[in-house]
């Protein structure tokens, strides 16, 4: 990634300010670091004013420490104007005095996994690249590992700073590398705060991997050929290949990565005996199927699985077709309400008919739609939801949302109110870690539309509702108020697959 790449993206962000102005009553005070950081002025003046600032260090006559110090409050602040900011950043990068070497890569690798700014981010991860900080490479593949809509991942600049760092090496396996060492230093970190960032790198390493590799195979080759140095990476390996060689999954996302790792025994005692014996049951159930079946299995599949073996094993037997005309015929003649609210030209209409998913659906997808329809139908589940509804109605800071899941003598639903923190207003749900904890072993994930009596026009997932679906990895459901008795019931998944599964009464 050349300096021009750079230079660019500046002129871009500086494009974007042009609309910033400063009253004719301000003017420059010639004091650089008191100009640089007056939101009165010109955004250019206050940008001349920083390149000023650094003139001097260079020249001896300002203080280093404090420049920087005024530079990277700057930079770390959303408010500043994006030329302000990158002018800043450039400065900082580009320190060659040691002790600023040294700290800007700090900062660097501090801000790059979460910077909004897309041309912020590409030129830390083109100083990355230049200025050769080839430890910086975990930084550098958490940022590349944020989709950024419409930008292809081979056109990332946070690819071509990897290539750069790693001459000769295959970029994904650079990646993988992280995934497998996300320290970067071949040993187990011993403090808190390093092993969740340890954490975090590789779910991000892996989320990323799952998008360069959507078949799976180059990451099972890589899981089964790794050597692993530490435990925390052996542990994982070990539990990801069970996973495929048992269930025949991989997860796809972060969060599914944590997912199994929860489900392998990663979690408390009492919950690590009853994954144990779920995982042995979910076993006995995906060994009975055959490889067309297998093929496309998710997480979020293994549930329906592990209950239509005890309950429905005719399903399990079943071809991808079969299962699609029982749900057809199950679904016929439900009456169906569309949801209308915030079509866009993204999203001109909301398809929620089998036919329009029929030939995108998996056969996992197949049973997992039918298994749920079969819980929501259970008896005592619509009874506790409108019970639910009630509530949310009355809550006018949060929607309300929890599980669904089967229990030794039918199904049931669990809701969990979100926190204090999660609470954002009354048209959102926000699924709170222990929800999520919870719901390992669980069918689905559901949430209410009911602010209103009569609310069909929001009868159906949100966008925001379609990207959790797919962060999260897990089947979903939407409760819709239709009427003081009646709730519209929508399935959907993290492929953009909406079912409508008709209406629920009120008994």
């Amino acid at each position: 990634m050349g300096r021009w790449i750079v230079v660019g993206l500046a002129l871009i962000g500086a494009a974007l300010c042009l609309g910033s102005c400063r009253s004719p009553a301000y003017a420059p005070s010639g004091d650089p670091l008191l100009d640089l950081r007056n939101p009165n002025l010109f955004t250019a003046e206050r940008s001349d004013a920083a390149r000023t600032a650094w003139a001097e260090v260079r020249a001896g006559v300002r203080d280093r420490a404090r420049t920087r110090s005024a530079f990277k409050d700057l930079a770390w602040s959303q408010q500043t104007p994006d030329e302000l900011r990158l002018t800043v950043l450039e400065l900082l990068v580009r320190d060659d005095d040691p002790a600023g070497t040294a700290d800007s890569k700090r900062l660097v690798g501090l801000m790059l996994p979460a910077e909004p700014s897309l041309a912020a981010q590409a030129m830390l991860a083109s100083a990355a690249a230049e200025r050769g900080w080839v430890d910086l490479t975990p930084a550098i593949v958490r940022s590349w590992g944020r989709e950024i809509p419409h930008i292809d991942d081979a056109d990332r600049v946070e690819r071509a700073a990897l290539a750069q760092l790693h001459p000769g090496k295959d970029v994904e396996r650079v990646v993988f590398d992280v995934f497998l060492d996300p320290a970067g230093v071949g040993v187990g970190a011993s403090d808190a705060a390093s092993l969740r960032l340890n954490d975090r790198t590789r779910s991000d390493a892996w989320a990323l991997l799952s998008r360069l590799d959507p078949e799976g195979v180059r990451r099972l080759n890589a899981l089964q050929s790794a050597s692993p140095r530490d435990p925390d990476s052996a542990r994982l390996v070990s539990g990801l290949l069970t996973a495929w060689r048992e269930l025949s999954v991989l997860p796809e996302t972060a969060m599914e990565l944590e997912w199994l790792a929860r489900l392998r025994g990663e979690t408390t005692e009492t919950a690590a005996q009853e994954n144990a014996s779920w995982w042995a049951e979910t076993r006995a159930g995906v060994q009975r199927l055959g490889q067309v079946q297998r093929d496309g299995l998710e997480l979020r599949h293994l549930e329906p699985v592990r209950w239509a073996s005890l309950h429905r094993p005719g399903w399990l037997v079943a071809s991808r077709s079969e299962l699609l005309s029982e749900l057809d015929a199950a679904l016929a003649g439900r009456e169906r309400f569309a949801r209308t609210a915030d079509m866009n030209p993204q999203r001109p209409a909301s398809k929620e008919r089998l036919r329009d998913w029929d030939d995108r659906l998996s056969w996992g997808d197949a049973l997992a739609i039918l298994v749920v329809d079969e819980g929501l139908r259970m008896p005592g589940v619509a009874g506790a939801l409108f019970g639910h509804v009630g509530a949310d109605r009355e809550d006018t800071t949060t929607e309300y949302g929890g599980v669904l899941e089967f229990t030794d003598d039918g199904a049931r639903v669990v809701l969990f109110p979100p926190r204090a923190r999660d609470r954002q207003d009354d048209n959102r749900f926000v699924a709170s870690a222990d929800m999520v904890r919870y719901s390992d072993r669980s069918l689905a994930h559901y949430h209410m539309h009911v602010q209103g009596t009569r609310y069909a026009k929001f009868a159906g997932p949100s966008d925001g509702d379609l990207l959790y679906a797919r962060i999260s990895g897990r089947s979903s459901v939407v409760f819709t108020s239709l009427g003081a008795d009646m709730l519209n019931v929508d399935f959907y998944q993290g492929t953009g697959a909406v079912i409508d599964l008709g209406v629920i009464e009120r008994p």
